[in-house]
């Protein structure tokens, strides 16, 4: 056997063979045990976006960066809204009375399933006024002003306003 430096070849070799399966054991180790990438900007890639109807609004939605470990995200709309509202006849016409003037406050939201690292939703606030017809009448709702926040989980809140 040949002699070099102190320690001989064969000595080596077998150092070898001892630490290359252990230092792939570390590996494999650390890789699993490791955590899993989180995101690193949740962000909307849609909207928000406010839409009204006769006695309702509803805010749509869709964010991205959430990663791909979290199951849902929830999201919840709080804010207040000064409204016009008066009853109107099936044919649509308005029934005769001063409208109502109103300040609504609202809290809703909603749990929403994440697929791929995103989620789509929106959250419905229906009826909108508080005000009640008779008969057949139904009500209709004329916007004046809205202050609004959505939040959702991890996500920058957003303030919608008009």
């Amino acid at each position: 056997m040949r002699h070099t430096g102190g320690v001989r070849q064969t000595e080596r070799s077998s150092m070898k063979r001892l630490f290359l399966p252990l230092i792939g054991l570390v590996a494999v180790l650390a890789l699993a045990l490791a955590p899993t990438a989180v995101a690193a900007s949740p962000h909307y890639i849609r909207g928000p976006d406010l839409t009204f109807g006769a006695n309702s609004l509803t805010v749509s939605f869709k964010a991205a960066g959430l990663g791909n470990t979290v199951e849902s995200v929830d999201f919840n709309l709080s804010g207040t809204v000064n409204l016009t509202s008066q009853c109107f006849t099936r044919s649509g016409n308005p029934v005769q009375g001063v409208p109502k003037q109103e300040t609504v406050d609202v809290n809703a939201g909603g749990t929403f399933p994440v697929r791929n690292g995103s989620v789509t939703g929106s959250i419905t606030v229906s009826p909108l006024s508080t005000l009640t017809c008779t008969g057949n009448q139904h009500v209709e709702s004329t916007i004046n002003s809205f202050d609004l926040t959505l939040t959702g989980d991890d996500l920058p809140p957003v303030t919608l306003s008009g």
